[in-house]
């Protein structure tokens, strides 16, 4: 007598694949092989599992949910039993809709009447339909409009699978909400953008506001998902703005255009003191204004005064540049304000932008780095050309803060006006 050992059938390999819902297209999609096989909710699901032998007998169950593989009370899904012919090596199973997790397992006998050793166990997990992804803002608007504004929203609306619709709804405090359709979020899409240059534009002036109310705006996107939860929305923050008159929007931001003229005198002012500095410090007498500059000693400066002072002139130069780009693009905000509140006029574009805003953006992005590169590059020796440079830095600075100082002279004019004409009435 002979005893031969055998070894006892065991999984060879698994092939998955998903039929998706209708929503979603249908048709079916392969799904990765392994012991967590992750679908779309609500996709039908089709599992087959390959044996190392043959088979008499093979069953697939479904486990109560929460139930450990092979506990007693599991659900029979598939099963095969000893047929005339080749023994089979395979067992398919469906199931679905998926909806959570669900564990399967597979059972094999094989032809010498060998079971498997441990349960074949998988996990289908339903793969929830997210939300819409919506990543817009307001551009060209503060907190405040008039009536008559246009408000641009520019950024992206996305959906994994496909959007449906989009609107932006207006809610007016203590009042109705005005629902407006967004037409380019096409059914089916995967994603709308809205760009600096196309933005999507929300007309307040047929939406019949009064100034002295507050209004509350908000951009929702849906999916096309049809299963029994129903569509998924996803929204943008809700921004919530005042409905002011024009003047009372002009007078805001003819206030922020004096805090911008203040903050760039002060930039003026800290660029001009570093000139005198350098222009006045001693060779071989390091500067002792008692601030104390950790980031320039006397010996970083080899003990000349004058190295460093053009040192602290190279890093005034960098910060001027930093905080002039920042207050050019504040003045063009203004412009953009005015815009979309259809205050602008050619006049108020002049001075905002061309008076103002390009030269700034001029000197920030030309002039003062150049500026702060030669500082660098500098020697004491080149102390009376880089004092030129510097002065010809201010002289383009001054000339539009005069221009900043002409504005805050006619907006006081203007003021003066609008008394007087509330005076009359």
């Amino acid at each position: 007598r002979r005893l031969a050992a055998v070894d006892a059938p065991a999984l060879e390999r698994l092939a998955c694949s998903a039929t998706l819902p209708d929503y979603l297209g249908g048709g079916q999609r392969t799904v990765a092989s392994s012991r967590v096989l992750q679908v779309p909710r609500g996709s039908m699901v089709d599992v087959v599992f390959h044996a190392t032998k043959p088979l008499v007998a093979a069953a697939v169950t479904l486990p109560a949910p929460g139930a450990a593989a092979g506990s007693e009370g599991a659900e029979t899904i598939a099963s095969l039993a000893a047929a005339a012919g080749p023994s089979p090596r395979a067992i398919a199973a469906r199931i679905g809709p998926a909806d959570g997790e669900r564990t399967v397992v597979a059972t094999f006998t094989d032809v010498d009447g060998l079971p498997n050793r441990e349960p074949i166990a998988v996990v289908v997990v339903a793969v929830p339909d997210e939300p819409p992804q919506v990543a817009v803002r307001m551009r060209g608007i503060s907190t405040a409009v008039t009536p008559a504004a246009r408000i641009p929203l520019v950024g992206a609306v996305s959906d994994e699978h496909g959007l449906d619709s989009a609107a932006v709804s207006v809610a007016v405090k203590e009042g109705s909400t005005h629902t407006l359709p967004v037409e380019r979020v096409r059914p089916g899409a995967a994603q709308a953008e809205f760009t600096d240059e196309s933005p999507e534009v929300v007309a307040l002036e047929t939406l019949g506001l009064a100034p002295g109310g507050t209004i509350a705006v908000r951009l929702t996107a849906r999916d096309g998902c049809a299963l029994a939860s129903g569509p998924n929305e996803g929204a943008s923050d809700d921004w919530s703005l005042d409905v002011v008159a024009p003047e009372t929007l002009m007078a805001m931001l003819e206030a922020r255009e004096i805090l911008l003229r203040r903050r760039f005198e002060s930039v003026v002012s800290d660029l001009a003191l570093s000139r005198e500095r350098l222009a006045t410090a001693a060779v071989g007498n390091p500067a002792a204004d008692g601030e104390g500059d950790a980031d320039f000693g006397a010996d970083e400066a080899g003990g000349d005064g004058v190295a460093l002072e053009v040192a602290r002139l190279a890093a005034a130069a960098a910060r001027a540049a930093g905080e002039t780009a920042e207050i050019a693009e504040s003045f063009r905000s203004i412009r953009a304000e005015l815009d979309n509140n259809r205050m602008l006029t050619p006049e108020l574009e002049d001075r905002l932008v061309t008076q103002i805003a390009e030269p700034l953006r001029a000197v920030a992005t030309a002039d003062l780095p150049a500026l702060a590169t030669a500082a660098k590059a500098a020697a004491p020796a080149d102390r009376d050309a880089l004092l030129g440079r510097v002065d010809a830095v201010l002289a383009k600075k001054r000339a539009v803060l005069d221009k900043m100082m002409e504005m805050e002279t006619y907006n006081e004019v203007i003021e003066i006006l609008r008394d007087v004409i509330r005076t009359q009435e």
